[in-house]
């Protein structure tokens, strides 16, 4: 969880990078990670984690991070 929260908080508040471009298109629209205010996306990328199932979460970590975890 640690490595999602990390990699989806440097996104919002860097979202000229091309990286950050790809999370934040990620996160669904009912999340604000687009707003001007630096405290609404900060919450939105926490509220959407902690919304992640565990399947969901490990499947995103895989998929960002290349590494390889046993299945659920």
């Amino acid at each position: 969880m640690t490595y999602l929260m990390e990699t989806l908080i440097e996104a919002v508040l860097h979202p000229q990078r091309n990286f950050s471009r790809l999370m934040l298109a990620k996160v669904p629209r009912q999340y604000d990670v687009t707003s001007p205010d630096k405290y609404v996306r900060l919450q939105s990328v926490l509220d959407h984690i902690s919304g992640m199932t565990d399947v969901y979460a490990l499947d995103l970590f895989r998929r960002l991070n290349g590494d390889t975890l046993p299945a659920v």
